[in-house]
Order: structure tokens, then C-alpha cells, then sequence
């Protein structure tokens, strides 16, 4: 951590480690945020200073809410925030914009210092994924809220591989601690999944899900069920890879979801060629609906007609 406002850009620098210990108390995002830091990120560190936050943690780490540059001083801040207003804008292109929100696509290739730093940021709060200096593989996706004509603030990101061999739509997902509790990230998942859709491909995050993560995705994953069920029950025989091509979600996800809603029943069962099968009890998804007070008629959190597709 320098003399000026910092930021790593080595691209031979190895992950960090998942959830380091603790070494950040407070982050001042900003000019108008404060909060803790969950998890430790030594990335911020030189060797030495590695050392001596391992046995005290630094008081304040003070990140610019536009670029994520960072430093241990708030003058230096300050100084920086006051430069950084008038030149910054939130790179990359501008892929969908409904209402107050828009989403912005980042190549960690081009814009390499930007996605350094958000993902060094993202190290506070995430304890699941490693984070790396190597960002070129990644794109990121940058949900930002307008707050008037003249004021914008990122309030979330998830990152996703360029090529996924797994074929997954997302490696890194976090809405920043100030703006969490509104929804936005069911938001992120679900325009996660649009790209897919749009790509013709099925959809599936990076595991493991944290706990966090894992309550997200079952909520999207089960109320998207929920909803898309009663227009495609048909005929009497619905499959797993229907439920799947109709939602987006990949098979086994789908499974989750339902074991989750306790939705499986007679699950030993066979038809007349004795081929395995399975019954879906609706008035239980029913009874998952109505505990959580889920409304299925409500419209898809993506306008598909604002996405902006090159």
C-alpha cells in the first residue's frame, strides 16, 4: 500500500487465498459510506505490511466507490475523489438500461486495472471464491443505479469467464454491503441468465455457492420454477430437461430446487416401459409460494427488451 492512491496491476501475482484472515476493520467506500470488512484480503499488502495487519487490523481501508483504487489514507482519498468525479466513467459497454438501473459489460482484458480492483474489493466480502490479479479470462458485469441526471454508484458486479469449459454463467457475484436487502441481486442472477438464454446455452453459477449465495440462487431458481410450470404442463408428463430448456436452469439445478421445495415424490417409481420416474407435487411449490409470499404474476425483474444486444 503506497504513498498515493493504489492499485496492483501484476499480472504474475498468484490468487489469493480463500477467506484470508481478517485484516481490514472498516471500509470507507466513498464519500458516504462506512461499514466492516467480513473477510481478510492480503492482496492489499506489501509483505511487510502483511505482517504487521495479520496482529492488528488496519483501522480504515478508504476504496474510491467509481474506480475502486484504494489507499490506508483518508487525504489521500479525498484528494483522489475530487479528481476522480470529474474525469471517471465506469468503462466498458453499456449492455442494458431499464428505469434507474443499467448494466455495464467490462472486458478484464481491456479495462485490467478496473477489474483488479474491483475484484481486490470484492475479497472483503467474499469467502468462497479466489480472487487474482489475472483478469483478462473475465468479463464483468457492473449493475449501476441513477441516482438523479448527474450521480451514478455502482452497487454491485458479477464476473463471469469468457470461456467456461463447465459452461458456467457466473464465477463471482456481490452486491456491496450498502445497497444489499433490495433485491439487486436477484437482479444479477437473473440477467445472468438472460445472456445465457440469449447465447442458447443453460445456465448454472460456479460452485460452491456460499451459504449466502446458495439462499440467492434457491430463491431465483424455485420462484422461476414456480412460475413457469402451469405453461408447460401440457399433457400429464413433464421431464426434468423440460422444466430445464423452459427455464434456462441446468438439470441438476432444477433438481436442487425441487428437492429444496420437498416438491419430489414417489421418486422410485416406474412407467409402463419401466422407465424411471418421478411425481411433482404442485401444492407443495403452492406451499413454498405462499410461505414466502411470492407473487407469480409479478414481471421478470429484466425487461428482455432492454437488453442491448451487439
Amino acid at each position: 500500500m503506497g504513498d498515493s492512491v493504489s492499485s496492483k496491476n501484476d499480472s504474475s501475482s498468484a490468487n489469493t487465498s480463500v477467506a484470508d484472515p481478517r485484516n481490514v476493520k472498516t471500509v470507507v467506500f466513498g464519500e458516504e459510506f462506512e461499514f466492516d470488512a467480513w473477510y481478510g484480503c492480503s492482496s492489499y499488502f506489501s509483505d511487510e505490511e502483511r505482517k504487521k495487519y495479520a496482529r492488528n487490523l488496519l483501522e480504515r481501508l478508504y476504496v474510491c466507490s467509481r474506480c475502486f483504487k484504494y489507499t490506508s489514507k483518508g487525504s489521500e482519498m479525498g484528494q483522489h475523489l475530487i479528481a476522480c468525479s470529474s474525469s471517471f466513467s465506469t468503462p466498458g459497454k453499456l449492455i442494458y438500461q431499464y428505469n434507474q438501473f443499467s448494466i455495464r459489460e467490462v472486458d478484464g482484458g481491456k479495462d485490467k486495472l478496473y477489474c483488479q480492483c474491483l475484484s481486490l474489493f470484492a475479497a472483503l466480502f467474499v469467502d468462497t471464491k479466489s480472487v487474482c490479479f489475472a483478469v483478462d479470462r473475465f468479463k464483468f458485469y457492473i449493475l449501476i443505479h441513477h441516482v438523479s441526471s448527474k450521480k451514478e454508484q455502482a452497487v454491485g458486479f458479477f464476473s463471469k469467464e469468457k470461456l467456461s469449459w463447465d459452461e458456467n454463467n457466473l464465477a463471482c457475484i456481490l452486491v456491496f454491503p450498502p445497497f444489499q436487502g433490495q433485491g439487486l441481486g436477484q437482479i444479477l442472477i437473473e440477467f445472468s441468465y438472460q445472456i445465457s438464454i440469449l447465447e442458447g446455452k443453460l445456465g448454472s453459477p460456479e460452485k460452491p455457492l456460499s451459504d449466502h449465495g446458495r439462499k440467492s440462487y434457491l430463491l431465483y431458481w424455485c420462484t422461476t420454477i414456480a412460475k413457469t410450470l402451469p405453461h408447460i404442463e401440457h399433457e400429464r408428463r413433464v421431464s426434468i430437461n423440460d422444466i430445464s430448456y423452459a427455464t434456462g436452469i441446468r438439470q441438476d439445478d432444477v433438481i436442487d430446487s425441487l428437492q429444496s421445495m420437498n416438491a419430489m415424490q414417489n421418486l422410485h417409481a416406474t412407467d409402463v416401459e419401466g422407465n424411471p420416474t418421478m411425481t411433482i407435487s404442485r401444492d407443495r411449490i403452492a406451499a413454498w409460494v405462499a410461505k414466502r409470499n411470492i407473487n407469480l404474476q409479478a414481471p421478470s425483474l429484466i425487461d428482455i427488451n432492454c437488453i442491448i444486444v451487439p
